[in-house]
């Protein structure tokens, strides 16, 4: 069955997806310092989770439809391929023309074929790409997910994975797919009970109490946590998630507009090339400026829209020209 408000929610993650990575598009001033934390805090670090959620959802959603060799299959084409070939420029250019900074001390000592399996099995080479490699944890452990999702007593280590979570940072793909499990077996949850929580979570009441949770974390956050506490950030990401999640159900075909499935449509092909484009046009307009671009509150959001709606459009111009076989290329 189509769930026409978890297709609004992957519209609702991209959008997080490419703000959170507008932000590192300009440089921000003393008198924007603290704008940029506070998009960080409310954007940047929770719109991961919102992506890991949907895919537990889904995941179990899909689970009576699940067949091994038919679900790797699937991922191999429609995510790890378009993975691969997408990376391609980007290592190249991290490899023979620039260093990337982001990578751990010595990682240019090692010969360049290595070089290139490190990039492809962390994805440090593009700011969004350690997810694939994580989510490729996920995949792997399909099969198990699948078998426990029919025991009654599964879900009883949610509480157990959260707070494992609360203090398990993201890192390299296997420290991320700790952190990041109890997300997506929360997401798991909710679709599995979706009858019992979804009733609950568009009740008045829950949602203004989710709204109170959050706007509290980020108070929290903002003024009394330096840096970013694991646990204040991680409750943040997924009462953000429950909040969404009981929203848009409630909103349900309110948000049927064309423009919102489009860009749900191609979510995914979106997450691979943003940072293309959000890289390309920030290096244009420094060059043709003679100046990096300073933040604020007007041209942030410009930036944000202009940025997806290229790649939206892009995406659109290459389903068109390849049809279904798109999926292979940019996974949308």
């Amino acid at each position: 069955m189509f769930l026409g408000y978890i297709h609004s929610f992957r519209a609702l993650a991209i959008l997080f997806i490419v703000a959170g990575h507008s932000i590192d598009f300009f440089i921000w001033s003393e008198q924007y310092e603290a704008l940029e934390r506070l998009l960080r805090i409310l954007i940047s670090h929770g719109a991961s989770g919102l992506f890991v959620f949907i895919a537990g959802y889904l995941f179990q959603h899909l689970a009576a439809k699940y067949q091994t060799k038919k679900y790797f299959a699937s991922k191999l084409k429609n995510v790890l391929l378009p993975y691969f070939l997408v990376s391609i420029p980007a290592i190249i250019i991290f490899i023979f023309f620039i260093h990337r900074e982001t990578v751990w001390q010595g990682f240019y000592d090692n010969p360049q074929w290595l070089q290139v399996v490190y990039f492809y099995l962390t994805g440090l080479h593009l700011a969004p790409f350690w997810f694939i490699p994580m989510m490729t944890l996920f995949y792997l452990m399909g099969p198990i997910l699948i078998r426990a999702d029919k025991n009654k007593f599964f879900y009883w280590i949610l509480p157990v994975a959260i707070l494992i979570s609360c203090y398990f940072g993201r890192g390299l793909p296997y420290q991320s797919f700790v952190h990041f499990f109890s997300v997506y077996l929360l997401g798991m949850f909710c679709s599995h009970y979706k009858v019992t929580v979804n009733r609950i979570l568009v009740i008045p009441s829950v949602l203004t109490l989710l709204t109170g949770v959050f706007l509290f974390l980020t108070v929290l956050e903002f003024y009394y946590v330096k840096g970013t506490m694991i646990f204040v950030n991680y409750l943040h990401k997924i009462t953000l998630c429950l909040f969404f999640l009981g929203l848009l159900i409630k909103l349900g075909k309110k948000l049927d507009y064309k423009l919102i499935r489009v860009i749900a449509d191609t979510s995914f092909g979106v997450f691979f090339i943003h940072s293309y484009v959000l890289t390309g046009s920030k290096m244009l307009i420094t060059k043709l400026s003679g100046e990096k671009t300073v933040g604020n509150l007007l041209l942030y959001p410009l930036v944000v829209i202009a940025v997806l709606m290229s790649c939206v459009g892009i995406i659109v111009i290459i389903q068109k020209m390849l049809g279904s076989k798109s999926r292979y290329l940019v996974g949308s």
